[in-house]
């Protein structure tokens, strides 16, 4: 009998100290998500003294209610809300932030090879015979253009694709020899034969649309997109190699250069899509930023604040790795307390409570019912 009292008591105090463990997380915790809320500049003090008001809801509300204090359960389930939703704010941005910045670094990227496509088909009134004429103007294009930067140059190889493109582009370009013998030079001679043939090209599909005025406008919106594949997609390629932690303090993440391009590159792309949507109608393409979301694409410029978590929540509630962020938060705020409660919690005629005649006795025996 002695014996199983032993391990009664001792099991008892390991309830508490765990309790008293997941008091301390959901503590820490909540500093650490009220610094997220920047209420006290730059000054943490302030969230380490706020996070005790909800600290000392827990802690006197569990305490007294496993003393079978009439109500005060009801005051700890409150400080341990205010837990959750604050572990909640920090906990969801800290291990998910670079899994949410893939995500709309993805959806981006697919985003420009969509554009890409469905402008160049607007552009030229989606005709297969066009399409594949303009293909193999690309073609002609891009092996010129190899050909004079690998022999800084015109060779026969050039020339020849020089011939075909002006055939089928209907331009006049004769190769050039003057090629330069310095590196500026050739990059110079490089970029104007790019110039030209991008050139042919827009004329090209202009020619195609003869009879639409909105011709010009869409070839250039064309132009523009490629011009925006061929700067962002490998940057966006290198965020998605990127497996870094990102640091979600408020300063760091207005300050976060992978978000930034991503902001940057939404708004070329609604740019694009409203250039296109003035001289088509239906409107082929919606805008990325709408103005009447909550929160404007790319989301994670907010990344950290309530309102991301909580949207980002509801929109992710059916993957695996949002699902095991809540139940962490709810393990160690909620259930697990809640579980040693009720084994922790004194029955009616059990010796060794709180009240009146136990307080003659040191506060850790009262605590642990130890007499």
């Amino acid at each position: 009998m002695e014996e199983e009292q032993k391990k009664s008591k001792l099991i008892v105090i390991i309830f508490w100290l765990s309790a008293f463990g997941c008091f301390a997380f959901g503590y820490y915790n909540t500093v650490m998500g009220l610094r997220l809320f920047n209420a006290f500049g730059s000054s943490e003090l302030g969230s380490w003294f706020l996070a005790l008001i909800p600290l000392a809801m827990v802690f006197g509300g569990y305490v007294a209610a496993v003393q079978r204090k009439k109500g005060m359960i009801y005051l700890y389930l409150t400080g341990e809300i205010i837990f959750f939703i604050f572990n909640m704010t920090y906990l969801y941005p800290q291990y998910m932030g670079r899994t949410l910045v893939h995500e709309e670094t993805r959806a981006l990227k697919d985003s420009v090879t969509v554009y890409q496509g469905r402008i160049e088909k607007i552009a030229i009134k989606g005709n297969s015979f066009d399409l594949a004429r303009l293909q193999r103007l690309r073609e002609f294009q891009t092996n010129l253009l190899t050909e004079i930067k690998e022999r800084h140059g015109f060779g026969p190889y050039a020339t020849e694709q020089l011939k075909n493109f002006n055939e089928l582009a209907g331009t006049s370009y004769t190769p050039e020899r003057n090629v330069g013998s310095t590196p500026e030079q050739r990059e110079q001679f490089y970029q104007r034969w790019k110039e030209n043939t991008d050139l042919g090209i827009k004329n090209f599909i202009v020619k195609l649309n003869s009879n639409d005025i909105s011709a010009e406008k869409l070839v250039n919106a064309k132009f523009e997109m490629d011009e925006i594949s061929t700067k962002y997609i490998p940057r966006l390629e290198i965020i998605l190699d990127d497996n870094s932690v990102v640091d979600i303090s408020p300063e760091a993440i207005r300050n976060n250069p992978q978000i930034g391009l991503l902001k940057e590159l939404t708004g070329k792309l609604d740019k694009v899509a409203t250039d296109v949507n003035s001289v088509k109608q239906p409107a082929p393409f919606n805008l990325i930023v709408t103005g009447k979301e909550t929160i404007a694409f790319p989301k994670t410029q907010k990344l950290g604040r309530w309102e991301h978590t909580l949207i980002s929540v509801r929109e992710r509630i059916n993957k695996l790795d949002t699902w095991g962020i809540i139940i962490l938060c709810f393990f160690f705020d909620m259930l697990g307390p809640f579980l040693f409660y009720f084994y922790l919690r004194k029955d009616e005629d059990e010796y060794g409570g709180c009240d009146d005649g136990a307080f003659d006795r040191p506060w850790w025996k009262c605590l642990f019912g130890i007499e």
